[in-house]
């Protein structure tokens, strides 16, 4: 007598759900990572205008005074109208250092280096984002 074989086999069953969770694991993994280097990608974006905000208030200040006052106030961020460094930007638990440097002008040669850093932390780590300018006495 001879039996007929009809339907899977138990171990075919599980190879195949092992395969469709394997897929669907993977493609949860990389959607996780998408979205996670999206977020990061934004937070870059949102930090580097913001830098670039306070190059363009800094080199607004220096245009509006002389070249003497820019120098005596080139690290007083109130004096030109920058926020301060606790103040809070969309980007989570911020800092913002304006300018970085303890004196970045130097009047003898008429020229002002502006460091502009934007911090922010997230779930991989703090990151950073630093543009960096000079400035001169062009009037």
């Amino acid at each position: 007598m001879k039996k007929q074989e009809k339907g899977q086999s138990l171990i075919e069953v599980l190879a195949a759900l092992a395969v469709v969770v394997i897929v669907i694991l993977a493609l949860i993994t990389i959607t996780t990572i998408s979205i996670r280097n999206a977020t990061f990608a934004k937070n870059q974006s949102l930090a580097t205008n913001y830098a670039q905000e306070a190059i363009e208030k800094i080199r607004e200040y220096r245009d509006q005074n002389s070249w003497g006052d820019f120098v005596a106030n080139c690290d007083n961020k109130t004096a030109m109208g920058l926020p301060d460094p606790s103040s809070p930007f969309v980007l989570p638990d911020p800092t913002c250092n304006i300018p970085e440097t303890a004196n970045p002008c130097d009047d003898a040669d008429k020229r002002c280096e502006i460091k502009v850093t934007i911090s922010w932390d997230d779930a991989r780590g703090t990151h950073q984002t630093v543009l960096t300018t000079y400035l001169t006495e062009w009037q």
